[in-house]
């Protein structure tokens, strides 16, 4: 039994970083994307780098929470960007992503700018997620092999398809998840099955997810914190899902090991 768990928003702020690293210096985490272009942004490059045990992917931020603008000048992205020139809320972005009205070219032209400051930064990538999992919608994915392969990138990882905490016909991604997810387990080297914590939704996940059955790899994901409580939540749910699964036996692996 082999499980991936992965913490995301690495570089969103200091306490994100300082989280993060506790997670990896506990044993709990042995995966983190990086976020390129944020306030805590070298702070954890600067750990990746001097890390390279474990495995370190980018978190390709193309929708905002607080300050996510984009790695290129906002006129040359002008339809990811608002009139500040920052990405679009996250409810705008995601709409849009699903409609197909965020232009191919400029996503790809972003994310390849993104990857390269990590990577500039002395990061190994190892994989790619992404903020909102934006990089599930159809111009996203079609901008993928026109980056991943020149930075020798092959790991994506899938749409969640495990224990939804919502209902699900509240969720129209969900309702679609088998086709967003198909053409991207077709391409790409990812996960079976994937599960992402939701601190906000439900507090006891930990003990709520299948383990993975047969062969399958299990990806749980967090965004570990301690000043804003949802990431305080999450954190302590991804340390107990660690306990269960490693007293059940399970193998916690790295992106880079699948």
């Amino acid at each position: 039994m082999r499980i991936i768990v992965s913490a995301d928003d690495f570089g969103f702020d200091e306490d994100t970083v300082e989280a993060t690293i506790e997670a990896f210096e506990s044993g709990v985490i042995r995966n983190t994307s990086i976020m390129a272009n944020m306030p805590a942004t070298k702070l954890a490059a600067d750990y990746a780098a001097d890390n390279p045990q474990h495995s370190y992917g980018v978190h390709l931020t193309f929708t905002r929470d607080t300050v996510e603008e984009p790695v290129l000048d906002a006129d040359r992205v002008p339809a990811l960007v608002a009139d500040d020139g920052l990405f679009l809320g996250g409810r705008d972005a995601q709409i849009r992503a699903l409609s197909g009205r965020f232009p191919t070219r400029q996503i790809a032209a972003e994310m390849e700018a993104q990857i390269g400051r990590v990577i500039d930064l002395g990061v190994n990538v190892d994989y790619v997620d992404s903020h909102k999992h934006l990089h599930k919608f159809p111009n996203f994915r079609k901008a993928l092999p026109m980056v991943l392969p020149s930075f020798g990138i092959s790991h994506v990882r899938t749409v969640q398809n495990v224990f939804y905490p919502a209902p699900k016909k509240t969720r129209p991604t969900v309702v679609l998840g088998g086709v967003l997810r198909g053409p991207l387990e077709r391409r790409w080297r990812t996960t079976e099955q994937f599960y992402m914590s939701d601190g906000d939704l439900v507090t006891d996940w930990w003990d709520k997810v299948p383990f993975p059955t047969s062969n399958a790899v299990l990806e749980v994901g967090g965004h570990p914190g301690t000043v804003e409580p949802w990431r305080a939540r999450e954190a302590d749910q991804l340390k107990k899902f660690v306990e269960r699964a490693t007293a059940a036996g399970a193998e916690l692996i790295r992106w880079r090991d699948l």
